[in-house]
């Protein structure tokens, strides 16, 4: 990875620390990244942060506990994974990673229940995963294989927001997210990086909207040494008609970085120009 993909990597990294206090982290597709964790010394009138989640590759969750599962949900995210991993796979091992987020999507369709309204599209989708698991496998083997589709899933009901893609750095969707502080309204690319807990916008992007500081956060990054972060908030942060009003953000970076606290509360389908939401 270049110098570029490095201080993209550093950034992430810190802004998982230092909003780790203020958003859980969900359980949701990554996408390709890698580095080393950090720690974070939150506020004095801050709870004690949750555990540090190192970027990875590919994220490595298991599959859902029987209990208050969204098998519907889950099975669409790990066939959105599948999709982002076999888009950067470059060797066998990375298509055996991808064919083994099909086999997930494919076991969380089937325990969609039979009462649930996506019953019927869960057991469809199942049939079309193992299309593309099979692809996998066989690219994973060696063998030339139809490309995987890049569209697994089709826009369900419940949709709440179309995003289109400007443009990928480092495999990472870039968007237009508009955010509204003291200075007004105004647009700006953003990462849409589900890696990240909360938001990140550059201190340029913050002086234009006029984000009003509260406070900030030291955090300990990858080789070792400690920034401090500024947290402020901004009115709204809206992308794709998704409007979140009254969002806390970090300052600094020399990208932003829209995090899972706009949209982890949703079901993200992912394409190769366009991100769905969806509840």
């Amino acid at each position: 990875m270049g110098r570029r993909g490095t201080g993209i990597q550093r950034i992430r990294v810190m802004v998982i620390a230092s909003l780790g206090w203020l958003v859980p982290l969900m359980g949701c597709q990554g996408l390709i990244h890698q580095g080393d964790g950090g720690e974070t010394a939150p506020l004095s009138s801050a709870p004690a942060p949750a555990p540090m989640v190192e970027p990875s590759p590919a994220p490595v969750d298991p599959t859902p506990a029987a209990s208050a599962t969204d098998y519907f949900r889950e099975g669409m995210n790990r066939a959105t994974s599948a999709v982002v991993l076999g888009q950067s796979a470059q060797s066998p091992a990375d298509w055996q990673l991808a064919a083994s987020r099909w086999q997930q999507a494919i076991d969380l369709m089937q325990q969609v229940p039979p009462d649930s309204p996506n019953h019927a599209q869960a057991q469809a989708k199942a049939q079309e995963y193992r299309r593309n698991l099979a692809a996998a496998q066989q690219r994973a083997s060696g063998q030339v294989a139809a490309p995987v589709s890049a569209e697994p899933v089709a826009p369900p009901d419940g949709l709440v927001a179309q995003i289109p893609i400007l443009e990928r750095r480092g495999g990472i969707p870039m968007v237009e997210v508009t955010l509204q502080g003291q200075n007004g309204v105004h647009r700006f690319p953003m990462m849409f990086d589900t890696g990240a807990s909360g938001t990140l916008i550059t201190a340029e992007m913050a002086q234009q909207i006029g984000v009003v500081i509260t406070g900030s956060t030291q955090v300990k990054i990858a080789d070792g040494s400690t920034v401090n972060l500024p947290i402020g908030y901004v009115d709204f942060i809206e992308v794709g008609g998704l409007r979140k009003t009254s969002m806390i953000v970090a300052v600094g970076g020399s990208v932003g970085l829209l995090g899972q606290d706009v949209y982890g509360e949703f079901g993200i389908a992912l394409g190769s120009h366009m991100i769905n939401l969806h509840q």
